[in-house]
């Protein structure tokens, strides 16, 4: 289950003035609707930029970093990260997504929320580092103490996000968030790495993080123009309030809905075992972030233009689906035929993350159909379902998640540890995203839940064509050799399969190719 969280401009270009009034309203003439869909186009290109370059970045950091750390550093490091993301992910639900769904939007109601963010996020650094102690010992880590106080000061350099980053995904003005991205993530990576060459050990990822947050504040700050005032309009934050309650409450469901697994991992099993589930957890992630979540940060703002007309707004969250399903599924299965030795290239003592990695690929498939429910029942003003079923899964993934944590503890080695963890969230996150999809579909949108995903079928077939194929071959020992062997092999294997199966079953898009190439041909 997910819940989020462009007129293109030049990098260094400044935001529109808010002083005015804005009004988010469909088009009433055929020829008004060329400049949304043309805003639409480039919202998208820049969203997958941004996610892009955070992906490949990141990936090649993680990478580097892990190879050099190895699976206990980047546990302790993940255990402690988990208790600052939470404050983090209050601020951000609590005014993110307010913002960008309100119809009519005023420097009254961007002031007033502001001041509460930053008032909110002092609050709760200070509420984090009185209360790092407690966190340590729940997880029998006295050692993540003071690592988790040396990370509060993320929670003020997000709550000094909000706001900003909110104009720019309401503008879906994604091109200065990618630039930001991109410069934080690899001058965040460069400070990692060079520390973690010193010996800096976990305080090398702790850093990482620190210079990531600020460079990304700062760049923020310089492609924004608008600038809060110092006053506090307590009518436009009533305003807000309501539907920013609902947010908050649902994205912290959301949050600790979709991270019980490492809370129960960090309790019942310790940092290794974090390690490897984090690293198995990273690249399945950032898949479904590259391919699917970079779609899901143009839906909010595009589906809410739409929010009165229910049958053009579910026309066009097919359509995104398909698109997230086409570039989503096939790349999942691709990386879980490539898993194994994937992992097995950063040394043996991340081995026993391949199994949990083809696992989670399972739940980023699931991700790639829900990334968009959330922000389709946001879109139409129906945030509480999402909070109530954020929540209903939080509940039942505590049970699952502590029986599976008192059955293994202590009977069974990191790899089943990791498996086990990775098959129940597989499981979870199908279940709640199967009720979502009926409640949004048939209930919400009132259309069929067939007519919306029939599309993406020939993508999850040529997924798991690509990857059932590759695991045979794994199975049975047919390629022998070093593991760089295997995952070229494995990876070229899959993609073959897959890419094709899914030109030959997908008419939409084989016609789209087609639509490219011929031009091309009578050129030549």
């Amino acid at each position: 289950m997910s819940q989020t969280i462009d007129q293109s401009v030049d990098p260094l270009d400044r935001t529109v003035d808010l002083d005015r009034t804005v009004e988010i309203k469909a088009p009433e003439e055929p020829e008004r609707e060329e400049a949304p869909r043309k805003r639409l186009k480039s919202a998208i290109f820049w969203s997958y930029a941004l996610t892009a370059g955070r992906l490949g970045t990141t990936t090649i950091v993680t990478f580097v970093l892990a190879s050099m750390l190895g699976p206990h550093a980047f546990g302790v490091v993940a255990t402690a990260l988990l208790f600052v993301m939470i404050t983090q992910m209050l601020l951000q639900q609590t005014l993110l997504t307010t913002i960008i769904q309100r119809e009519r939007l005023d420097d009254d109601h961007l002031d007033a929320g502001f001041w509460v963010v930053m008032g909110g996020s002092l609050g709760l650094t200070a509420l984090a580092a009185g209360a790092a102690p407690l966190w340590a010992a729940f997880n029998n880590q006295p050692e993540i103490t003071w690592v988790c106080v040396a990370l509060t000061p993320m929670i003020v350099l997000q709550g000094l996000t909000v706001v900003p980053e909110a104009i720019l995904r309401r503008k879906m003005t994604f091109r200065p968030l990618a630039i930001r991205t991109l410069i934080a993530n690899a001058i965040g990576g460069i400070v990692g790495i060079i520390m973690a060459l010193v010996g800096f050990q976990a305080w090398a990822l702790v850093a990482q993080q620190l210079v990531t947050g600020v460079v990304g504040a700062i760049v923020l700050w310089t492609v924004t123009d608008w600038r809060p005032r110092f006053r506090f309009p307590v009518q436009a934050w009533k305003d807000l309030w309501g539907f920013s309650a609902q947010a908050a409450l649902g994205g912290i469901g959301v949050f600790l809905a979709i991270r019980i697994d490492v809370l129960v991992l960090a309790k019942w099993f310790g940092p290794v075992a974090v390690g490897l589930y984090r690293i198995a957890q990273r690249l399945p992630d950032m898949l479904t972030e590259v391919t699917s979540r970079s779609l899901q940060q143009v839906s909010l703002p595009e589906l809410a233009r739409l929010q009165r007309e229910p049958e053009v707004l579910a026309d066009r969250l097919a359509k995104m689906l398909h698109v997230s399903a086409v570039v989503g599924l096939p790349a999942l299965g691709i990386l879980a035929a490539d898993a194994k030795p994937l992992v097995a290239l950063l040394g043996p003592e991340w081995s026993p993350a391949g199994v949990g990695m083809q696992l989670l690929c399972i739940v980023g498939a699931v991700n790639v159909y829900g990334v968009l429910l959330g922000p389709a029942l946001q879109a139409v003003g129906r945030v509480g379902i999402n909070t109530a079923l954020a929540w209903t899964q939080l509940a039942v993934g505590i049970v699952t998640f502590y029986a599976i944590g008192q059955w293994l503890n202590g009977s069974a080695d990191d790899r089943q540890q990791v498996a086990a963890i990775a098959l129940g969230m597989a499981g979870l996150e199908l279940t709640i995203t199967i009720v979502m999809a009926y409640i949004t579909f048939n209930r919400v949108l009132k259309v069929s839940s067939w007519r919306i995903v029939r599309p993406t079928v020939p993508a999850l077939f040529a997924s798991l064509l690509g990857f059932g194929i590759t695991w045979s071959v794994d199975h049975f020992g047919l390629i022998s050799g070093p593991w760089t062997l295997k995952f070229v092999v494995y990876g070229a294997l899959a993609t073959a399969i897959s890419g094709g199966v899914l030109l030959a079953l997908d008419r939409r898009l084989s016609g789209m190719v087609m639509g490219r190439i011929r031009p091309m041909l009578k050129k030549a």
